[in-house]
């Protein structure tokens, strides 16, 4: 029995591994498995040919479609906003938010991509956020995608969204005041010493190359949480060679497979791009990398962000780490 607190050094707080929880009672729903989809829908907005909320139509697109989103959280348009009192303080929502779609196929997951599609989807993200920050100047670019009902997406059309503001988001904000104390305190890199761990234990690992290691890390707050490190120092995806986004390419398919054959239900997962900031200076620590976060912590049980989480900030992961992470090795044998 797993029953401990961990500290999760990107975030500088405990997480606290309850695997003794797993067998719990549960009363609650189950997720159901959804129905396959066809590969073309007429009333999907995301399809070729399709129309948007916008009352535009998209073009018969035979590769990967971007577009400005037509509802956006940040726009360049974005009004001024409203003056604010005593300590409060505000600013204008600018920036650029755009949907990505993978395929013109409605039907498809990013896992069943072909090796060329996935590839071309990564070097889209690349050539996007070159793009959006030193084209457009924003200091901040985020990639995610949402996966599944359990995520509250409602089209199961295969797409990503790409935030570029020059906001920087708190989470960005933690990880790199927490790269930065790990220097001082250490003089060693943050995200080195990770990997290192994590290949010295060796039992949380689900896949490694010559660019990128994937692997269920020492302190995940979700039970099948994933993290894909880069081996080398590269702060954004257009800092990396060719060769590095062809290996990215192979160690994300990997683990996605892995997530889609675990149970007969599939995987929904938040799938989110770090990036560092442009600006950051030289010898700052942080690096690129992406981390998968599943919502279900069985078949068809949805992990519920509830009071401890959400009131108290402090996640409970009721898997614990190297049992998920052979759980998942077993998935992606022989696929």
């Amino acid at each position: 029995m797993t029953w401990e607190n961990r500290w999760h050094p990107l975030l500088e707080r405990w997480v606290t591994i309850t695997g003794h929880r797993s067998s719990r009672p549960w009363q609650g729903g189950q997720v159901e498995a959804p129905l396959p989809a066809a590969s073309f829908d007429p009333a999907c907005y995301l399809c070729p040919g399709g129309q948007r909320i916008s009352g535009q139509r998209n073009p018969e697109y035979d590769e990967i479609f971007v577009f400005d989103n037509d509802h956006p959280a940040f726009s360049v348009d974005a009004p001024p906003p409203e003056p604010a009192v005593g300590l409060f303080e505000s600013q204008p929502a600018e920036g650029i938010c755009r949907v990505m779609c993978y395929s013109p196929n409605h039907g498809l997951r990013l896992s069943q991509l072909g090796n060329d599609q996935l590839l071309q989807v990564i070097d889209v993200w690349r050539d996007q956020t070159f793009e959006l920050m030193t084209e457009q100047g924003f200091e901040q670019v985020f990639i995610f995608e949402n996966n599944g009902e359990v995520v509250g997406v409602s089209n199961p059309h295969p797409h990503c969204q790409i935030f570029a503001t020059s906001l920087q988001f708190s989470t960005l904000t933690q990880e790199l005041q927490a790269t930065e104390r790990y220097r001082a305190k250490t003089e060693g890199d943050l995200f080195d010493a990770m990997i290192r761990s994590e290949r010295e234990d060796g039992r949380r690992i689900l896949c490694e190359n010559s660019d990128w290691l994937g692997f269920v890390p020492y302190f995940a707050e979700l039970p099948y949480e994933i993290m894909l490190l880069p081996k080398g120092r590269r702060r954004q995806l257009f800092q990396m060679p060719d060769q590095e986004l062809e290996s990215l390419s192979v160690a994300l398919r990997q683990v996605l497979v892995m997530l889609d054959h675990l149970w007969s239900v599939p995987q929904s997962y938040i799938l989110s791009i770090r990036q560092a900031p442009l600006g950051l200076p030289e010898a700052h620590d942080y690096r690129c990398y992406l981390k998968l976060q599943p919502l279900l912590r069985g078949p068809g049980l949805q992990k519920y962000l509830a009071g401890i989480e959400t009131g108290a900030g402090h996640f409970l992961n009721d898997g614990v780490p190297e049992i998920k992470a052979e759980e998942l090795r077993a998935a992606g044998q022989g696929r």
